[in-house]
């Protein structure tokens, strides 16, 4: 098998949604991401990338930041009177695809004008330490539209941890007009960390970045976990924006999600992952024990042309990950 010299990154997000335009105006208008025109996903490339019937049609817009290759979002709005929430219970502890994650500087004042204009949130921004190395963030989640989990950063400048290193990255990247960045992280939350982590690095090239248990108060808070709730997470990356934190918990009950997450439902249904060589890589994840939902084929991907792709269940949770064939971002 050939060698990654580079991991990948989260290159796309699937998000089922209810109402096309609601979905546009938060990714568009509040994140500030610029968006295709929307067009029609059908045949055989929908059909074989979903395992859904034939007939199925989406419309499918991309949105992204400045034509980055990493942490976009494909809004599609199948065609069909048969779709179903994928947290129809508004569930905040599952096993499955969690939340989107963007960095802004000015947490604060975010919350309380997005609040303003009825989003719902979990809790106040909370500053917590995770740990000396990786140091104090702001967080706060909220409820974005498609009942999809929006996890808003504000990191601390100027300091040795990492944090301080992934802000000094921001500030040479750039944000959105709005004040966002595109999507730096996706909450995955699995069973299994050690299979989930192997997954990761032998089939994206990922590497942990941070190991950490979250168990204080103020982190299980905003995260609306129990309040005694101990969570391992590591964050994996190829990339210091589309990375990717697995979650496990470890003293608490979740509702497993991924039997949900199929086309055509509404909520998050997927990641993507761009990989140097298709073949390669679903090899490597058949050696893991990986179920292979869709073998590598010419696909016809939406605002993208016409890619080798192929998808998976990943390791650890049995979350959808398509994998497609393309340059490193």
């Amino acid at each position: 098998m050939a060698s990654y010299k580079a991991g990948s990154a989260l290159g796309i997000s699937f998000i089922g949604v209810a109402d096309m335009e609601r979905s546009l105006e938060f990714y568009r208008d509040v994140i500030g991401l610029t968006v295709t025109e929307p067009c029609l996903w059908h045949g055989e490339s929908l059909t074989a990338q979903w395992q859904s019937p034939p007939g199925l049609e989406a419309e499918a817009v991309l949105a992204a930041y400045q034509g980055s290759r990493v942490g976009r979002v494909m809004l599609l709005r199948f065609r069909t009177d048969s779709r179903q929430e994928v947290r129809a219970g508004r569930e905040t502890t599952w096993i499955g695809l969690g939340n989107l994650n963007f960095y802004t500087n000015h947490i604060h004042e975010t919350a309380v004008r997005l609040s303003a204009a009825g989003y719902r949130f979990w809790s106040e921004p909370t500053t917590y330490e995770m740990n000396k190395a990786v140091g104090s963030p702001t967080e706060v989640v909220f409820e974005a539209p498609d009942s999809v989990p929006v996890n808003l950063v504000e990191l601390v400048r100027g300091t040795q941890t990492q944090t301080g290193e992934m802000a000094a990255f921001l500030d040479s990247h750039g944000m959105t007009p709005t004040g966002f960045t595109q999507v730096v992280t996706s909450a995955h939350y699995v069973r299994n960390m050690d299979s989930a982590i192997e997954f990761h690095r032998r089939v994206l090239g990922m590497e942990p970045l941070i190991d950490a248990i979250l168990d204080r108060p103020e982190q299980n808070n905003f995260l609306n976990l129990p309040p005694d709730a101990r969570t391992h997470v590591v964050f994996v990356k190829g990339h210091m924006f589309g990375k990717v934190a697995l979650c496990a918990p470890l003293n608490y009950e979740c509702v497993d999600l991924t039997g949900r997450a199929e086309a055509p439902n509404i909520g998050y249904l997927a990641m993507g992952f761009e990989v140097p060589d298709i073949d390669d890589a679903v090899a490597r994840a058949r050696s893991l024990g990986t179920v292979i939902a869709a073998v590598p084929r010419d696909i016809d991907l939406p605002h993208l042309g016409r890619l080798r792709g192929a998808v998976v269940r990943a390791p650890g949770s049995g979350a959808r990950y398509h994998l497609y064939e393309g340059e490193p971002a």
